[in-house]
């Protein structure tokens, strides 16, 4: 069962950080010619959890879809390494 828990770990993982690194890049990609350009001062954290305020509208959807499922992917992981870590301490 040990195996299942890293294969089903590492595959959420790598997947949730690939469809938030693609959201990311879609948001940039869109982004709204009223706002000036992504910069280094802005927070990447703040363009993730709030696309709408940097984001064209009609690339919304494309770019709020994936972080919500990278999200979700990112939290099955966390419980399979909490699962991983349940069965350890309890053995």
């Amino acid at each position: 069962m040990n195996n299942w828990n890293e294969a089903i770990f590492l595959t959420a993982f790598l997947l949730g950080d690939i469809l938030l690194i693609a959201s990311f890049l879609n948001a940039r990609q869109n982004w709204r010619p009223d706002l000036p350009p992504y910069t280094l001062q802005r927070s990447a954290l703040d363009v993730l959890l709030h696309p709408s305020k940097y984001v064209l509208p009609k690339a919304l959807p494309l770019t709020r879809t994936p972080q919500v499922l990278g999200g979700l992917l990112l939290f099955v992981a966390l419980l399979a390494l909490a699962r991983e870590a349940i069965q350890e301490f309890a053995h």
